[in-house]
Formats: C-alpha cells, sequence, structure tokens
C-alpha cells in the first residue's frame, strides 16, 4: 500500500499530543487574554522568552499575524508619506502592502539567481528618499546577508528581515532576523512552525522595541499587564495582540522548529543528490547552504517553454504544489493586481497622489524587473513536505527527472 503523501503545511505536519495539553491549559485557566484573566496568562511571555533565545536578539513581541508584524514594524520605524521602502520582485503581497498602508511607496528591486534580493540593483535603487530596505528569505533560503546590510548601512538606511518563509533559517551561523534592525515572523498555516495564525517581531533595540509593543495594541507601552506611557513611545495602536490560545502553540511548535528544519533540509538534500546530473536542470544557487531550511525545491530549466510543460507534468506526476515561478501568484510584483495598478488606499488616492510622493513615480507592470522576470519564466518552485519518507523522496526525484526530460 502506497503511503500517505504529507501535506504541504510543514508545522501541521508536527502537531501532536504537546500543542493539545497546551491549548487545553489555556481553556482550563480561563485567561484566553494575553495580558490578563481569571488565572495567570503566561504562554504568549513564554513564547516571546523563547523567542529572545533562539533567535539570539534581546527584544521580542508576539503578534496576530505576519502581515501585522510588517505594519507594525514600519509604523514603529517612522514611515509615511515621503519615504521609499525597497523590496525584492520575489516577496509576498503582504510585504508590499504593507508599505502602502503606510502611505509610503514600494520600490521593486530585482533578484539574482538566489531568488532573493539582488544587493547590485540594490545598490542602484536608493534614492534620497530611501527610508527602509526589506530583505525577504524567500522559498526558505537566506539572502546575502552581509552584501544587503552593506548596501545599507553604506547609506545608512534601517533593514527589515521578513522571514516569514525561512523560520529557522540561518546566514553565516546567525539566525534570521537577528541581521537588521528588525526581523518578523509568520506562524501561518503555511509556514515552518505554525499556530495557523500568528507573528512575532525581534530587534536589539529596545528603543524601537518599545515604540513596537506600543504599535501593536494600544499606542501606549504594557509594562507588567499595565498600560504606561513612555517618552518616544506613544503611537496610535493597531490591537494586533496574540491570543493564549495562539501563543500557546506557538510556544511548543518553536520548540519543534529545529526538528522541523532539519528533516526537511534533509530531505531536499537527499533528493537534489538524486537529480544530480539531469540534463537540462538548474537549481537555485543558495547563499548558504547549511542555513537553508529545506522547505522549498526550485529548478531552473533552459527556457519558459520547457519550464511550463515540466510543471504541469510534475502535477501530472503527483507534486500538486508544483507551480512555474512566474505563476506562483501574489509572490511575483506583476501578479499582484493592486500594485500594478496602483489601487489606492482611499478615494483621495493616497499613497500614489500624495504631494510628499509626487517624485516618487514607479511602474509596477511586467518588465520592471526584466532579469528576474527572465528567471521567473523558467524557474519550477517544488514545495518539500516536512514528513517525507526516504521512499517519497525518491517518487519525487523519480516525477521530476521525468517531466524535466526532453
Amino acid at each position: 500500500m502506497e503511503e500517505k503523501w504529507p501535506t504541504d503545511f510543514p508545522g501541521a505536519n508536527w502537531l501532536g499530543d504537546e500543542e493539545d495539553r497546551a491549548v487545553l491549559d489555556v481553556l482550563h485557566n480561563g485567561s484566553l487574554f494575553r495580558y490578563y484573566g481569571p488565572g495567570e496568562p503566561t504562554y504568549v511571555q513564554a513564547l516571546e522568552a523563547a523567542a529572545r533565545e533562539f533567535y539570539g536578539v534581546k527584544c521580542a513581541q508576539a503578534v496576530n499575524s505576519g502581515t501585522g508584524a510588517l505594519i507594525i514594524a514600519l509604523r514603529a520605524l517612522g514611515l509615511g508619506p515621503g519615504c521609499e521602502v525597497i523590496i525584492p520582485a520575489f516577496m509576498w503581497v503582504a510585504t508590499v502592502g504593507a508599505v502602502v498602508q503606510v502611505n509610503a511607496i514600494p520600490v521593486i528591486c530585482e533578484v539574482d539567481d538566489s531568488f532573493s534580493m539582488d544587493a547590485r540593483d540594490l545598490e542602484k535603487k536608493v534614492t534620497p528618499r530611501t527610508k527602509l530596505i526589506i530583505a525577504v528569505h524567500m522559498a526558505g533560503a537566506p539572502c546575502d546577508m552581509e552584501a544587503v546590510m552593506a548596501v545599507a548601512d553604506g547609506h545608512g538606511i534601517p533593514v527589515l528581515e521578513d522571514c516569514a518563509q525561512a523560520n529557522g533559517g540561518r546566514f553565516r551561523g546567525k539566525k534570521l532576523g537577528a541581521f537588521g534592525t528588525v526581523g518578523i515572523f509568520s506562524f501561518q498555516l503555511n509556514k515552518n512552525a505554525t499556530a495557523g495564525e500568528g507573528g512575532l517581531l525581534v530587534t536589539d533595540d529596545e528603543a524601537l522595541h518599545d515604540r513596537i509593543n506600543a504599535a501593536h495594541d494600544l499606542g501606549i507601552h504594557w509594562i507588567d499587564g499595565v498600560p504606561k506611557a513612555l517618552p518616544g513611545a506613544m503611537l496610535w495602536g493597531g490591537g494586533r495582540r496574540m491570543s493564549e490560545l495562539c501563543g500557546a502553540v506557538a510556544s511548543v511548535q518553536l520548540k519543534k522548529l529545529p526538528s522541523i528544519v532539519e528533516h526537511m533540509r534533509a530531505s531536499k538534500a537527499r533528493i537534489k543528490a538524486m537529480l544530480a546530473g539531469t540534463p537540462g536542470l538548474g537549481f537555485r544557487r543558495l547563499n548558504d547552504p547549511e542555513g537553508d531550511t529545506g522547505a522549498f525545491l526550485i529548478l531552473t530549466l533552459e527556457d519558459e517553454a520547457r519550464a511550463v510543460a515540466a510543471a504541469e507534468r510534475m502535477r501530472d506526476g503527483g507534486l500538486d504544489g508544483a507551480i512555474r515561478v512566474a505563476d506562483y501568484h501574489l509572490h511575483i510584483y506583476f501578479n499582484v493586481a493592486a500594485l500594478v495598478n496602483k489601487v489606492p488606499l482611499s478615494p483621495a488616492g493616497n499613497p500614489w497622489s500624495l504631494p510628499e510622493n509626487a517624485e516618487s513615480a514607479y511602474d509596477y507592470s511586467k518588465g520592471a524587473c526584466p532579469a528576474s522576470d527572465a528567471l521567473f519564466a523558467r524557474s519550477i518552485l517544488v514545495s518539500i513536505p516536512s514528513r517525507l519518507t526516504e521512499a517519497q523522496e525518491r517518487r519525487m526525484a523519480d516525477i521530476i527527472r521525468s517531466a524535466v526530460a526532453p
């Protein structure tokens, strides 16, 4: 009998008794709100403490989603009209959406053959209006943070690391999220560690953390379960607290994250070894193979026509999640209709029509990043389920090898 194929939801494949017990503990305690209740809430606070240790940072703030984490970070950093934010052509709609939500202007940067921000194009895209760089660790693998930070530091620009798709990854031994001014993570269902929803911000800047804490909820800082106004940290809050139920699951999943990542990395390495030498087949370049979380395999083919045909054959063969990167929905800049059409936040036309943004006139339609477009057209993304058996790994390799054959 053929083994059941594991789902493409990495953390969900590892849900078990530990999460059950944690959730039931919250329910029995009666304190579903993170800051107070009939009993003492402990799980979100414990998640933040564990995150500080896991990522090697001074401060951590749990929130209700990765999207919320992005918006909170931008608000805490003071982004607004007149600001430009550089993001890569390969990202998620929430990344660019967060920029628009604060009435700033997104600037799209090319990616290189690692499918992450091309530091050479990044340098070209910097203007006097550039106030933030968002480095997105897409499809499980790290950006070249040394190159990105060199550009950012050279211009005195802060960096936000979007680690939503690469939780548990590293670059040259250091955890992703700990390089820039602030890092964000997601616990949404598709992620390496999941609570169904949830987000996290990490930083070494304690003053910035005060602003993050204020922005995430009431506009002032929670201290020992009591809201207090701190100088320099009074904002309009977003009501984006993480619940104790979410914190209970996320705190357990964070403990499991190293095992989840190691399983995916090992599966990916074995699959790549089986595919090595396949005519006409290449692989995404990894900036740090040891820091890859293994969640995705990106294949490169000789041309667009072969990629279109191969992706279809992979799906017909049973790899339902195989998709040509150019068709990867809201992960590609020119597939985000609201961006291409510059859909405003309100009838006033903001942010595009604001006088502060008059000098930031950019085109987001296909062709804005031609090198990335060409790469996306001939590449295929395949997810690596987090509970593959070695027999299933061989089956994956066989399906891919057959699909890319001339």
